[in-house]
């Protein structure tokens, strides 16, 4: 039984796919006007009822408001689709806490919690394949590689701001023009803020460190924000010598990151042993609901 926190873009897409490949249920869904709950789990009439409300209005649907405590007491695994809070991580990281205490594993695609308070909740079980490069299986590997020394991290970990930069250069439109295509297709954040001012960089680079054993936070990554400094241009998160930065690099043509273009992420890991160079699709909706179904079947297993 599932606790849905979240229900925008990715948690609906999420309950549709969920609900269409496998046999589990959803037992509670919360979005930000409240949480509606259903012991045994929603069927899927009532799930297509719960995708058709209107933003911020799940727990009307069916007459009965739930709270998180009720809800913790049905579900087995808690999945967080909800947005991120770079300040506090919350309401998320109580959820969590409570969650784990109660002996609930927890599936996230919401990167704040994790880039905040990682050693808190390192070694507890907490899925979080969806929250970097969620479209390409980056987390699963690098995880592999322990316990070489890693050396060096270059990555471009933000579709919409690599797509931003590749229109300009590559395709002569301005800035602005760039940013309000990424705004239709739907790419950047609800607050595009985190995207252009490196946050969401920063954040996915943290996950990366200490997925590696690098002890790091959020608040130990510089950032500058998104500039287009001419050809070629690209938006990197980079970590060396116990450094890190979020930044705008000019590259030259023969480096492996300039050919990675529009929404396509890379991260390029150097480590005592070789160098390794990873390419895909970043996280769109579909593909990030897919990869927390995955993790859910997994925590599903283990509880």
């Amino acid at each position: 039984m599932i606790l849905l926190f979240g229900f925008g873009g990715v948690g609906r897409t999420y309950a549709e796919l969920l609900y269409e490949r496998t046999d589990v249920r959803i037992v509670a869904v919360f979005d930000s006007g409240g949480g509606t709950l259903k012991k045994g789990g929603f069927t899927s009439a009532e799930i297509k009822k719960l995708l058709n409300a209107p933003r911020g209005k799940v727990s009307q649907v069916f007459g009965k408001p739930a709270s998180i405590d009720e809800a913790l007491e049905e579900a087995e695994v808690v999945v967080d689709v909800s947005p991120p809070n770079y300040v506090t991580g919350q309401p998320a990281v109580d959820l969590y806490r409570k969650a784990l205490a109660s002996g609930k594993a927890v599936v996230t695609a919401n990167k704040a919690p994790l880039a905040l308070y990682f050693d808190e909740f390192e070694g507890k079980p907490i899925y979080y394949k969806a929250t970097v490069m969620a479209g390409t299986p980056l987390l699963d590997l690098i995880s592999g590689l322990l316990p070489q020394k890693v050396l060096k991290i270059r990555a471009i970990l933000n579709g919409s701001t690599n797509y931003i930069l590749t229109r300009v250069y590559k395709d002569g439109i301005s800035d602005q023009e760039a940013l309000e295509e990424a705004k239709k297709m739907g790419i950047l954040e609800p607050d595009p803020a985190l995207d252009l001012g490196g946050l969401d960089v920063a954040a996915k680079l943290t996950i990366i460190l200490n997925t590696l054993g690098i002890s790091t936070r959020l608040s130990d990554v510089n950032r500058k924000p998104l500039a287009f400094l001419g050809p070629i241009t690209k938006y990197l998160a980079i970590w060396e010598s116990g450094k890190a930065v979020v930044e705008p690099v000019r590259l030259s043509p023969d480096d492996l990151l300039a050919r990675v273009d529009y929404t396509f992420n890379a991260v390029e890991i150097t480590t005592e042993v070789n160098t390794i160079f990873i390419s895909g699709k970043g996280a769109g909706r579909r593909e990030t609901a897919f990869v927390l179904i995955n993790d859910t079947l997994k925590a599903l297993k283990k509880s």
